[in-house]
């Protein structure tokens, strides 16, 4: 089986390559920026990265021809640096005019691959839900930021473009998910890149925005095994979520992570890290990707933790610091 990868060497793309040359496919990726995670260059002879733009249709569509993907995986987008006019106009131009490119792209290729296009929990915004009450696919979608805006644009367009052209696409509604890899700016992996950071000698405080909020968080590692199974099980027209079904505080995480450390480290909480704008509670429910494909969530939030810390350890120790005490200042979880 031969896959196409958008976004191939970020977070998730990383890990879903991997997954794929791991079950014997045959991967061409797709990337803006082929300097982003290095080691993946060298993964396998059966994978190829390339440099483009996701908006280039004259370089997309020459590629799409000559490799012929059976599958695609859509995962390139981006999110919102700030609220300016540059910022907005890249954020659609990616996730919306990114996703209709590749579709028409595609069609003009002649090719009839199943299309996997990655959503966000982020299109649901604030709808109410609780320990009682998760949100599920019918849940009417009413984001509350303007990338959640861009993603629901993007899932739409892309649903009405699989049933007006025929073409097999399938949508997914991925909630928040950690682990190695993922980059500093997320909270998660900010909280992680401080502690290893203060093992090494530099301070002993972490910066952290609100903790009050509740998340729903599953391990990316789970989250591309379930794109894997929607692409090889699912038909065309559905849309499914993928989630853990739990809220967690994120204080719970910011405590989990530190008690991963042997190095005594305090929590001190920065306005200027406060979003303006955001959901301050919210729980997915799986019970469709369950029943339909037979996914649920493996992987605990602590082997997340423990694994995501671990990654900013080694990836600080290679660039060139000293740990120190090395595995005295560890306390990782099994």
């Amino acid at each position: 089986m031969k896959a196409l990868v958008t976004g191939a060497n970020g977070f998730a793309g990383s890990h879903l390559v991997r997954l794929l040359l791991s079950e014997g496919w045959r991967v061409l990726g797709i990337t803006n920026d082929i300097r982003l995670n290095p080691h993946l260059n060298a993964a396998s002879d059966s994978f190829t990265l390339e440099e483009s733009d996701i908006c280039d249709r004259r370089r997309l569509v020459p590629l799409l021809r000559e490799f012929a993907p059976g599958i695609v995986f859509h995962l390139a987008a981006v999110t919102l640096k700030d609220v300016s006019r540059d910022s907005v106009e890249e954020l659609y131009r990616v996730n919306l005019l990114g996703t209709q490119n590749l579709l028409f792209s595609i069609l003009e290729a002649k090719l009839e691959p199943f299309v996997i296009v990655t959503g966000s929990s982020a299109s649901y915004g604030a709808l109410s839900c609780s320990e009682d009450r998760a949100l599920t696919e019918d849940s009417t979608p009413s984001p509350e930021t303007i990338y959640g805006a861009s993603k629901l644009a993007q899932e739409i367009f892309a649903a009405l473009f699989g049933t007006s052209t025929g073409l097999k696409v399938v949508r997914t509604r991925a909630f928040n998910h950690t682990g190695p890899g993922e980059g500093p700016q997320m909270a998660c992996s900010s909280f992680a890149k401080q502690i290893a950071e203060c093992e090494m000698g530099k301070g002993a405080v972490i910066k952290v925005g609100n903790l009050d909020s509740h998340r729903d968080y599953c391990d990316v590692r789970d989250v591309v095994r379930a794109y894997f199974l929607v692409a090889t099980r699912s038909r065309a027209g559905e849309v499914f979520n993928v989630c853990s079904g739990k809220a967690v505080r994120m204080r719970e995480i910011v405590e989990l992570l530190v008690s991963m450390s042997a190095k005594k480290i305090s929590v001190l909480e920065d306005s200027g890290r406060f979003k303006a704008a955001g959901v301050s509670y919210q729980r997915g429910d799986y019970s469709k990707i369950k029943q339909t494909l037979g996914w649920q969530p493996e992987i605990p939030l602590e082997k997340s933790l423990s694994d995501l810390l671990d990654y900013w350890r080694d990836r600080l120790s290679e660039d060139g610091a000293n740990l120190g005490s090395g595995s005295a200042e560890r306390r990782t979880l099994e």
